[in-house]
């Protein structure tokens, strides 16, 4: 038994809650991929050259070191390969991103080839009354790692004592709970864009409605990962609740309306665009709002003032600002 999960966050999530959900399971068995399979040439997602502007979009940024761009690559293609020694599979994904559900048709269709028993846990809605029910994750054994969807961050939490990083998880996820119950639109119910957004101690309520998807189901996957293939837009997009292939300029308007009107680190306006776009059940990664901020200054849609080679450093405002 493998478990499958897309990105850093959700496996060091899966990683401490997995003695409570599957004792039997060693934390080497829980898969991660790390490619976004929701953006770029996908015909061939082994293809390493094709992939490696989107899986390290962030190469050359001096923040981050070579030696930790090149492991998390490694650890990337490493996950890929092991998917030809799985012999039944949990695959753990959240309903409202692109990037899950184009990463659950992938997994999907390599594994469906094999005829390997595919079990599903899907993360979306949790009433908020089952905090109540769920059980505390042992937090105190062992070294507390963070990882965060920020790769700078990443990089300096690596360097946190163990104590404040204890402190600072703490936070991150009260904070995180406050937040998703005020934004839910649905009274008493939290919701989950990502596996990554959860704690581990609500896993269980997700896990427990874990199913194994028919055949049929199955075949229905791989055959909407073909027809993605087949077209290979630019973009895959969550559109009215479906994943759809779309063109590079879809995120375009919203992020232009994210654009101040005085001059402004563009990261302000990634931070905004990043939030409004969750809210249509897309999440996007920064590198490719900042990559769109240059082809929409390119053509002249916005002015770009300052270039830098980080969206730390480029400054914009809206045309006639």
């Amino acid at each position: 038994m493998y478990w499958v999960c897309f990105g850093d966050s959700a496996k060091g999530c899966l990683a401490m809650a997995r003695k409570a959900l599957d004792p039997s399971l060693d934390v080497e068995q829980i898969l991660a991929l790390s490619d976004d399979y929701a953006q770029g040439d996908i015909r061939d997602v082994t293809d390493r050259a094709a992939r490696a502007d989107i899986l390290v979009p962030w190469r050359g940024d001096p923040e981050l070191g070579g030696k930790w761009q090149a492991d998390y690559q490694a650890q990337h293609w490493k996950a890929l390969e092991q998917l030809d020694e799985v012999d039944e599979a949990v695959i753990w994904y959240a309903s409202g991103n692109a990037l899950e559900q184009c990463g659950l048709r992938y997994v999907v269709s390599r594994l469906y080839q094999k005829h390997i028993p595919v079990w599903v846990v899907e993360v979306d809605w949790m009433p908020v009354q089952e905090l109540s029910k769920s059980t505390p994750i042992d937090r105190k054994a062992g070294a507390l790692g963070i990882i965060t969807d920020s790769r700078v961050m990443n990089a300096v939490l690596r360097w946190m004592p163990q104590f404040l990083l204890r402190r600072y998880a703490a936070r991150l996820e009260r904070r995180s709970r406050e937040a998703r119950q005020k934004a839910s639109p649905r009274e008493g119910m939290m919701y989950f864009s990502t596996v990554g957004e959860t704690a581990p101690d609500e896993l269980p309520y997700f896990y427990k409605r874990r199913r194994q998807l028919t055949e049929t189901e199955q075949a229905a996957l791989l055959t909407e990962w073909a027809r993605m293939q087949e077209k290979n837009s630019p973009l895959r997009a969550m559109v009215n609740g479906k994943v759809q292939s779309v063109l590079a300029d879809f995120y375009d308007e919203t992020i232009l309306s994210c654009v101040p009107e005085e001059e402004s680190h563009a990261a302000l306006t990634i931070g905004r665009a990043i939030a409004k776009l969750d809210k249509t059940g897309n999440r996007v990664s920064d590198m490719l709002i900042f990559s769109r901020i240059r082809a929409l200054g390119a053509a002249g849609r916005l002015e770009i003032l300052q270039d830098g080679a980080t969206y730390r450093d480029m400054t914009i405002r809206k045309i006639g600002g």
